[in-house]
């Protein structure tokens, strides 16, 4: 049986451990608002925080713990920490990152609302202008399909008359 760890030390390794799961949710936070929340980016994101949360965990155990093992209060201070991020801190950056992106997005919704979209409006009534002469120069020059009755000639050996 392993020997009891002084209160203490325990509270000092839980507590990097809530700092550590923090990190990580703020780290993976950001990661999904820079790459998007796109099906097979969250499932990315989603393996590399849990590979990324496993290496934090046994580095931190390794380096800087007072056992130097993991134990089961480092893995719960971590799951804590994710826990608090994202019921307590990412409703509120989830409002910045709204907020980041509108900002980001307004030069381009101005562009458009003062030159492409008119810009466009302009080249598609000049394309209309453009089929309606081509349609209308289409018709002058189409050949009538009947042939004119006062120069059709008739091979007969009988003179009229």
């Amino acid at each position: 049986m392993a020997a009891p760890i002084a209160l203490p030390y325990v509270l000092a390794d839980a507590l990097c451990c809530l700092g550590l799961g923090f990190l990580l949710a703020g780290c993976y936070d950001l990661a999904r608002f820079a790459l998007g929340s796109c099906r097979l980016v969250c499932f990315v994101l989603d393996l590399a925080a849990a590979l990324a949360g496993a290496v934090l965990v046994c580095g931190f155990a390794a380096a800087r713990s007072y056992t130097g093992v993991v134990r089961w209060y480092m893995a719960a201070g971590l799951a804590l920490g994710l826990a608090g991020y994202f019921f307590v801190l990412a409703p509120g950056c989830a409002a910045v990152q709204r907020l980041i992106k509108w900002v980001l997005s307004r030069p381009f919704a101005l562009a458009w609302l003062l030159a492409a979209r008119p810009a466009g409006r302009l080249a598609g009534r000049a394309a209309g202008r453009a089929g309606k002469k081509f349609r209308a120069a289409a018709q002058k020059r189409r050949k009538k399909q009947l042939k004119n009755k006062g120069r059709v000639l008739y091979n007969s050996n009988d003179p009229p008359g």
